[in-house]
């Protein structure tokens, strides 16, 4: 079982036992106050360390040949890692292409106008063998891959701010 897996279940045990316990609370602000006092608070803790434990877990798993993005100020571009190592991922831009299906419905506001739509944004994508490579290093700071400065997740989720 990987590390994830294992800090995922237990995971899922906290947060359902800060449900069975916040169930349990009877009517009323002092009942609850008395729950947070006692361990609803420290629950709440352990599920937000293990959340960002988890994160940090799944960020050391990726491998060569998964997908990644890149993100930028409010954009973010898809990338493959083409190579790995203990410290350092080798990552390439894919080619990413906007479904055809999408159109940006701008209504005016702002400097020209404002998207309302752009969360709808769908892409398909496919490695590229001519892009530059990128190198990316290890964090144990933000418990992630960075490349400089700029945080690189797991899976390929293009994305193109309409509105900066």
């Amino acid at each position: 079982m990987k590390k994830s897996e294992q800090i995922k279940a237990k995971l899922d045990a906290v947060q359902e036992e800060y449900v069975r316990k916040v169930s349990e609370v009877g009517p009323g602000h002092e009942a609850f106050s008395e729950f947070w006092r006692t361990c609803g608070r420290s629950l709440k803790d352990q599920i937000e360390q293990l959340k960002l434990d988890l994160r940090t877990e799944l960020n050391r798993e990726i491998a060569v040949g998964d997908g990644v993005t890149m993100c930028l100020y409010t954009d973010r571009h898809a990338y493959t890692v083409i190579a790995r190592t203990a410290k350092t991922l080798t990552i390439r831009r894919d080619k990413a292409t906007l479904n055809p299906c999408f159109k940006p419905e701008i209504i005016p506001g702002g400097f020209v106008g404002h998207c309302v739509n752009q969360d709808e944004q769908s892409y398909t994508y496919e490695e590229n063998p001519d892009a530059m490579p990128e190198k990316c290093y290890w964090s144990e700071k933000r418990g992630g891959w960075q490349s400089h400065g700029r945080r690189i997740i797991r899976g390929r989720h293009e994305f193109f701010d309409y509105n900066f």
